[in-house]
């Protein structure tokens, strides 16, 4: 299951991905190359941490836990098809879809 929803602290969505059979982890390492591969515009790559890149002319942040931000994202529609991109390039689409 994607849920996309405002944020409540910033301009932005945050989307989640969430799995009653199996746990949502994400590579970021393995992630952030399949998202070069497919153009996208890598910032800043902090293992175990966060990634930070740039997708849809937004910057975009994915943590380890399946958490995504859009920020300044105001569309949950747009945000929810960067996230499926996003856990796509994680392997985790169809855990979550």
């Amino acid at each position: 299951m994607i849920i996309a929803k405002p944020c409540t602290t910033m301009k932005g969505i945050v989307i989640s991905g969430y799995s009653w059979d199996k746990p949502v982890k994400i590579d970021l390492r393995k992630t952030a190359q399949c998202l070069r591969e497919k153009g996208h515009t890598v910032k800043k790559l902090l293992p175990g941490m966060m990634l930070i890149l740039e997708m849809e002319g937004y910057e975009v942040s994915v943590y380890p836990s399946g958490k995504i931000i859009v920020k300044l994202l105001d569309d949950a529609e747009l945000g929810r098809r960067i996230a499926e991109t996003v856990y796509d390039c994680a392997g985790i689409l169809e855990v979550v879809s």
